[in-house]
């Protein structure tokens, strides 16, 4: 959808929220937008191939979603939403095999990211949220996952393979060996998980794992087989102890956590935290590609707010009744470029 198109979308939301005073979602495909106050309803009534705008506020979801929806909402940090609120979903998304070629975008998920069992759902990007974890069951390829925060883990079971994680800060272990074929690419993230009940940070084969940071000091490659692995950063000094028949190069090993980011502690993710490289870090420009190591670097470097793909309201101003019997509404709305 072109910009120009979203600005009036947004500027419709709007208009309508303060002739309501409610938060509306909107669902959208080439015509007038259709408005809801239940995110279930909104999922339910809408079209293969809608866009699903989810404003700020709280919002529960309990029905599946089974069409190719784009579902965005306003983000999720809640310095970069001043102006709307964060967009928070209590509850699953839960997919079935109809949500092929679909999206979610810019919200804080309290709950997974599920794909219904033993289906095969392809072709699935979810960019700029915070999630509580992630279970791809069945046979479920080519999903991307790029500027996150995973909270907790990630499980990859059955078939699923050639997933693509990039630029995500990672809080739980990853899984992702459940077969022979994974064929699954980690680039710049941020694995914040040390270890513990028998789990390492990764567990996985065939994969690729480049201008990544691990955090754990207990070997956080030993579960990870017939693998290249090129140009990360990690605290543990050998970190590959007892991995099999991987390969790569230009690997930085025994690095102390307080050297790396400009302001991090801990194994969790914290909003309050700076995780660009210190100016003396190893990891400046260390990258495969000559780009910092870690979630600033690559092909998708983090956006500052994590602020989604839509026009983002950085302003507004709802005054009382002027003396012409109008309400004055002043509203900024920002074009984003990524």
């Amino acid at each position: 959808m072109k910009k120009s198109a979203l600005l009036i979308v947004v500027a419709m939301m709007f208009a309508a929220q303060v002739a309501t005073s409610q938060n509306l979602i909107a669902v959208q495909n080439g015509g007038a937008p259709a408005f809801y106050t239940v995110l279930d309803s909104a999922i339910f009534h809408a079209q293969n191939g809608d866009t699903v705008y989810i404003p700020g506020g709280t919002f529960s979801l309990s029905v599946p979603v089974t069409k190719r929806l784009h579902i965005i909402g306003a983000g999720h940090y809640m310095d970069s939403t001043l102006a709307t609120g964060r967009t928070k979903i209590n509850g699953n998304l839960s997919l079935v095999n109809e949500a092929c070629y679909g999206a979610f975008i810019g919200a804080y998920l309290n709950g997974y990211i599920l794909s219904e069992g033993g289906l095969a759902i392809s072709n699935y990007l979810v960019q700029r949220c915070s999630l509580f974890a992630v279970r791809l069951e069945g046979s479920c390829t080519n999903w991307s996952f790029i500027e996150n925060i995973i909270h907790s883990n990630i499980i990859l079971n059955a078939f699923a393979s050639n997933c693509y994680f990039s630029n995500n800060i990672i809080g739980g272990y990853t899984r992702n060996d459940w077969n022979g074929f994974t064929l699954s690419v980690f680039k710049n993230n941020i694995f914040l998980f040390q270890s513990g009940n028998g789990y390492y940070p990764i567990k996985a084969s065939n994969s690729t794992f480049e201008n990544n940071i691990f955090i754990s000091t207990a070997y956080p490659l030993s579960s990870v087989n017939n693998s290249s692995i090129n140009n990360n950063l990690f605290v543990d000094y050998q970190p590959f102890y007892g991995s099999q028949e991987n390969w790569g190069s230009d690997n930085i090993v025994n690095q102390p956590q307080s050297t790396i980011f400009v302001n991090q502690t801990g194994n969790t993710f914290n909003y309050s935290h700076d995780y660009h490289l210190q100016p003396t870090s190893p990891g400046k420009n260390a990258g495969k590609d000559g780009t910092d190591i870690g979630i600033y670097g690559g092909a998708f470097p983090w956006k500052a707010g994590s602020v989604p793909v839509n026009p983002h309201i950085q302003y507004e101003s709802v005054s009382g009744v002027g003396d012409d019997g109008n309400i004055h509404v002043v509203v900024k709305v920002a074009a984003q470029d990524r």
